[in-house]
């Protein structure tokens, strides 16, 4: 059961190709792991595409794959969930050096003099290991539950100095800090920044086919309520010409008023429009507009 957000990080995790990429999207994923001390990594993903990259990361950290602990776990109605253990000081000690890494002190890496590339990459796998997004059909949310505040405090602040601004805002939940965006505008930088072009493509063609879809509504909603009003002062006109038929007769009325009685009597839903198309000789829409005031006003008249 695929969803808009696991499709995102498949082709985030999709994109990340060489030794160096994979190493700086590495140590995005551990900043965001919430079982990380010099002794035990501990973590789990729903993202297939990330299941298969995983194991090449560690490699590229100067890991071997099988120093994991793997468990695939199916579950009903749900994703499969992939769960990795890594235990032993000696392993984790190679994995914190080879990536400049601590896991006490997660906002330093932040500080460390990362290339633009490095910043992107390290985002991305932050996002893929703790964010979320929602179906854009239905809402427009994108979250990262970060474990450590500190550092997520950290990369809210160099997400919004980038030369296109991401403003993530923030908030707790559950003991984790959370740093989300509810415009779309900025979950698309979001997204394209992390390396998901595609998704935010998606993001896009949703906004406009729900635009669309707005406009077409109000513009009905518009036309439905101009028929209404046309409606109801056609029966209006109508119950005045009866009035004046019950009691002094139409005959009263000038030729040209007695002409635009009849149309309307025989055409009591008809426009403006329409009714001075009927006439011999055809009048305009305010002439017709202008008849039916005056039969208003002798109907007001007569008691």
């Amino acid at each position: 059961m695929a969803s808009f957000s696991n499709d995102t990080k498949t082709e985030i995790c999709n994109a990340v190709k060489s030794p160096e990429d994979r190493r700086a999207f590495l140590t995005g994923v551990l900043m965001a792991v919430r079982r990380f001390s010099s002794a035990e990594l501990a973590m789990q993903t729903e993202c297939e595409a990330f299941a298969v990259l995983f194991p090449k990361l560690l490699k590229a950290a100067g890991l071997p794959p099988n120093v994991l602990d793997t468990e695939y776990r199916q579950r009903t109605g749900k994703l499969p969930l992939w769960c990795y253990t890594l235990e032993g000081k000696q392993e984790i000690a190679v994995l914190c050096e080879t990536l400049q890494v601590s896991p006490q002190r997660r906002a330093e890496t932040l500080r460390r003099a990362l290339s633009p590339r490095e910043q992107m990459l390290l985002s991305a796998g932050v996002f893929v290991m703790c964010g979320s997004i929602t179906d854009p059909e239905r809402e427009y949310h994108m979250e990262l539950a970060l474990p450590d505040a500190v550092f997520g405090v950290a990369l809210q602040e160099m997400l919004a100095a980038l030369e296109t601004p991401i403003p993530f805002k923030t908030t707790v939940r559950k003991n984790e800090l959370l740093l989300y965006l509810k415009q779309n505008e900025q979950i698309c930088d979001a997204l394209v920044y992390f390396g998901a072009q595609n998704a935010a493509i998606e993001m896009i063609n949703v906004q406009v086919k729900k635009d669309i879809r707005s406009q077409t509504n109000r513009r009905m909603n518009c036309d439905l309520a101009n028929i209404d009003k046309a409606v109801a002062a056609g029966a209006q006109q109508v119950a005045e010409i009866e009035h004046i038929a019950a009691t002094v007769g139409l005959e009263s009325l000038p030729e040209p008023l007695r002409q635009i009685a009849y149309a309307r009597l025989e055409e009591p839903e008809a426009s403006l429009r329409e009714l001075g198309a009927m006439l011999n000789p055809p009048i305009s829409r305010s002439g017709v507009h202008h008849r039916l005031q005056k039969i208003s006003e002798i109907a007001a008249k007569i008691p």
